[in-house]
């Protein structure tokens, strides 16, 4: 007989928080898709005044600005709000639709300080009943079947999440090293907090919060097709990375892997094998959980010579991710900072070079995107914010102020997207129409007396409501190498044009030796630049 694989419990489901978010952000998305309004529901209003109303740093978590702000806010009850969620029918589930909802559901997950608005009010009684149909679908759902199943072997992915700007890399470390610091750190820290925090635990103090494996180990998730690794997407307590790097993992043959899949679970590991972290962490897990007493969290150390990896399942995540786990009769735990699916190997592992991955998404965009083979902008047109630190490369960025309006505005637009900075700055151009994302342009420069064919390639283009540009690099043969972006952008009612710049020698010469040169009448053509759309 084959085995039957364990299934999502709807009532486990809502007894952990990340379990009730993840439905309350179902039920969310669902009254949003039912309103004739395609920018508001009444239970969205609702909820969103209820969870101001009753989180327990208003102003903080969430702050009320704009007109009307100043009088009293509507402050329903969370009875009617589970009123009008009772009127909201149930969604048609998608995968695209569970991992928004799970992706916001991570990210909202917090083990420094009280829950927010939006967990108290899933966490009430009567929003706990309506929302019990929500979470009865999903897990009736075959789109969720696996988040309770085992690791999947042949599907393991890892990611590295680049930051910007680059951090210098870790100095690498084996698994026994990385576990045997964690150890020694662990009781180390511990140590200090027993004489130097306070012992009351609604003190105002903060410190270490998170209970997973340590972070030098390798981790890996499963992935999904048209959206890549889990660990792109359901990072607790991510920094927004925009960059990331994929490849399939090597799982050793006969890899003994331990499933954690409930509370249950949880708490057995931390009676198995417990290390004391009261002092360290009372004060944060108080905070979470409102419970007062001695903590605990798995020693991980003592599981490598038993297992080989770890696995957190998407189920186990949800219903014990943020919990007051008990342990026995006086000791307790929280798992934090866990992200779901992911497995932590306490073994070595190796990748597949050839699967290699390029992710990429714009700033504050939950969508990432497959690079391939394309080349990627380094001064990201799309991307409000911009980094001067790339290694190799003179950068320089300018923003002036063209005007305002929306005539001005709809001029410029169309103006920038068909490369007339360039051309009212003295260039020609060999196709002036409308860029477009990988095509090849000769641009014709006169320098020194001469006329010099500069080709580049468009690699972005961005055409938004309040942000138009487009950004190229140069090819072989252009005087130096690199790349520019001209964005035009508006805030309310002012335009403005962005210039970005990253230079660097061209490889052949004579432009290598003439470097400095070609920097002094680039300094010059910015000028051009700036003054090109006014």
């Amino acid at each position: 007989m084959i085995p039957l694989l364990p299934t999502l419990d709807p009532e486990a489901l809502l007894a952990g928080p990340r379990g009730r978010r993840l439905c309350l952000e179902i039920a969310g998305m669902a009254a949003q898709a039912a309103s004739t309004d395609p920018d508001r529901s009444d239970f969205g209003t609702a909820r969103f005044y209820a969870s101001y109303t009753l989180d327990p740093g208003r102003g903080q978590s969430v702050k009320m600005v704009g007109p009307g702000t100043d009088a009293e806010l509507p402050a329903p009850s969370p009875e009617e709000v589970a009123a009008l969620l009772d009127t909201v029918p149930l969604p048609e589930l998608t995968e695209d639709g569970l991992l928004a909802a799970l992706t916001a559901t991570v990210d909202h997950a917090r083990y420094w300080q009280e829950p927010d608005g939006d967990d108290v009010l899933a966490a009430s009684a009567p929003m706990r009943k309506a929302l019990d149909r929500f979470a009865r679908a999903l897990a009736d759902s075959p789109l969720a079947q696996w988040w309770s199943a085992p690791m999947d072997t042949a599907a393991q992915w890892t990611v590295l999440l680049v930051d910007d700007p680059p951090r210098p890399p870790a100095e690498p470390k084996t698994a026994d090293q990385a576990l045997g610091q964690w150890r020694a750190a662990v009781i180390a820290e511990e140590r200090r907090a027993g004489s130097d925090r306070p012992s009351d635990p609604t003190a105002n103090f903060s410190g270490t919060w998170w209970s997973r494996p340590p972070s030098d180990l390798a981790t890996s998730t499963c992935a999904l097709v048209g959206h890549g690794p889990l660990g792109l997407h359901l990072v607790e307590d991510r920094f927004n990375e925009e960059e990331a790097v994929a490849h399939k993992l090597r799982v050793p043959d006969g890899a003994r892997i331990l499933e954690v899949n409930s509370p249950s679970d949880w708490a057995q590991l931390c009676r198995e094998h417990p290390l004391d972290v009261t002092a360290s962490r009372r004060h944060d897990w108080y905070r979470a959980t409102g419970r007062m007493g001695a903590w605990v969290l798995p020693d991980w150390s003592a599981l490598r010579d038993k297992y080989d990896g770890v696995h957190l399942t998407v189920g186990g995540y949800l219903a014990t991710a943020g919990v007051a786990v008990p342990v026995d009769g006086e000791r307790s735990s929280v798992l934090a900072g866990w992200d779901p699916d992911a497995t932590f190997w306490f073994r070595a592992t190796g990748v597949e070079e050839e699967s290699r991955q390029a992710w990429a998404r714009v700033h504050d965009d939950p969508q990432w995107s497959l690079q391939g083979s394309a080349p990627r902008s380094l001064t990201v047109p799309a991307r409000s914010g911009w980094s001067l630190n790339h290694a190799g490369y003179e950068a320089w960025s300018d923003t002036v102020r063209l005007g305002a309006g929306e005539h001005l505005w709809q001029r410029v637009r169309r103006d920038v997207l068909s490369w007339k900075v360039k051309t009212r700055s003295g260039f020609t151009v060999d196709t002036p129409g409308p860029v477009a994302e990988g095509q090849q342009v000769k641009v014709t420069a006169h320098f020194l007396g001469t006329k010099v064919v500069e080709p580049v390639e468009v690699v972005a283009v961005v055409d938004e409501t309040d942000r138009a540009g487009f950004a190229y690099r140069t090819l072989p043969g252009h005087p130096v190498s690199g790349e520019e972006a001209f964005i035009v952008h508006r805030f309310g009612d002012e335009v403005h044009l962005t210039i970005r710049s990253l230079t660097r020698p061209a490889p052949q010469q004579p432009w290598r030796a003439l470097f400095p040169v070609l920097l002094a009448v680039q300094k010059k053509v910015r000028g051009r630049y700036l003054r090109a759309l006014r």
